[in-house]
């Protein structure tokens, strides 16, 4: 049996993402170009900034899980503060 105690929250950080397009726009043109720039360019800069912020602080580690999901679609994160006791 572990003597840990372990106390939990959680924090949700969620984007929802859109483009708008002129009047004459026929649909899917772009072949949703704008959606793939951000899964290339923006989404690794979001998931590294929030690593990065987190693991600032000492004593948090943090570890990227999607638990089956798909990354395109989803950042979990597990973060972790070790307290001990000196």
């Amino acid at each position: 049996m572990s003597d840990d105690y372990r106390e939990e929250r959680t924090y949700t950080i969620e984007l929802r993402l859109s483009a708008s397009f002129p009047d004459d726009y026929e649909g899917e043109e772009d072949g949703y170009e704008w959606h793939a720039r951000f899964d290339r360019v923006v989404r690794p800069r979001i998931a590294r900034a929030v690593i990065e912020a987190l693991m600032r602080d000492p004593g948090w580690k943090v570890t990227p899980t999607t638990r089956g999901e798909s990354e395109s679609e989803r950042l979990e994160l597990r973060v972790e503060r070790v307290v001990t006791r000196e």
